[in-house]
């Protein structure tokens, strides 16, 4: 019995090194968790008062696209221009929103036949972005985030 208590406290007192745990800093810990975070997926998109009551992620998405484009074209449509030609033509717009909810145009692709059919239209745009209503930004793990989104629009007349 006298040997087996002894082998037994042996074993115990050599074993406790495998019980040991590994410490680690907060740096290395939030540098981990990070690693495992998606960017690229919102948790949830930029959006506008009108639509915050819409039920899934993607309506939400869907009703702030079709607010902004029915906003720009309301500006636009206030807007008086002489043509010479009917035009048909896509314009993409490169909107960030930034992490405050404030919107800009970071690039706008234009034809330079619609840009020299309608010299203002680059402004009239930037307005446009820039007197959008107020906007809550994307969240990311309840933070909030910049995003940018494209939103083609097409212009024509006839």
């Amino acid at each position: 019995m006298k040997r087996f208590l002894l082998i037994f406290i042996a074993f115990s007192f050599f074993s406790c090194k495998e019980f040991e745990t590994k410490k680690l800093s907060s740096s290395e810990i939030a540098a981990e968790e990070i690693k495992h975070i998606d960017w690229k997926n919102l948790d949830t998109y930029p959006s506008l008062s009108i639509c915050e009551d819409q039920s899934s992620k993607s309506a939400n998405k869907q009703c702030f696209e079709n607010e902004v484009s029915k906003h720009i074209f309301e500006i636009l449509a206030h807007q008086e221009v002489n043509l010479k030609d009917s035009i048909r033509e896509e314009v993409v717009l490169n909107i960030v929103i930034s992490k405050e909810g404030k919107p800009f145009i970071d690039h706008i692709s234009i034809s330079d036949s619609l840009k020299n059919q309608i010299p203002e239209l680059e402004n009239w745009l930037k307005n446009a972005v820039a007197d959008l209503p107020e906007i809550h930004p994307a969240e990311k793990r309840g933070i909030p985030v910049s995003s940018n989104f494209k939103l083609p629009l097409v212009i024509q007349s006839e």
